[in-house]
């Protein structure tokens, strides 16, 4: 059986902020905290893919590597307003697969987040960062 190699980036006693796995990177974003109720969806979003760019970048990747997106909304009814924001993030990649929800959220200051999946294409791992 084949070793697992496993890189664990931002890892505190709850959760890592992202995690690579043989070739494939894991990780969820919400908008910048402290959380801002007072900010629109859209803006939420922007926060969102500003940090999701960051982070596929921290662990090697990039948004023209993104498998898969699972949207996360607190309203489903602003869907056409995040896929206005979504679609100018994607315009100059192939986008990815994705998926769309609508969900209570754990803090009500959220009003979108992202579960993303993503090839790390050099994924040879160190040790934990």
């Amino acid at each position: 059986m084949l070793d697992q190699m496993i890189t664990r980036f931002g890892t505190s006693a709850r959760a890592s902020i992202a995690t690579v796995a043989n070739g494939t990177g894991y990780f969820a974003v919400t908008p910048e905290a402290p959380y801002d109720a007072s900010l629109s969806m859209p803006e939420q979003a922007r926060q969102l893919f500003a940090k999701a760019e960051a982070r596929l970048a921290e662990i090697g990747s990039s948004k023209g590597q993104l498998l898969f997106c699972a949207i996360i909304l607190k309203d489903v009814s602003e869907v056409a307003a995040f896929n206005a924001v979504w679609d100018e993030w994607v315009a100059d990649v192939a986008p990815p697969a994705r998926a769309c929800f609508e969900a209570n959220m754990a803090n009500p200051a959220l009003k979108v987040e992202l579960i993303m999946i993503c090839t790390v294409p050099d994924s040879s791992p160190a040790a934990d960062v």
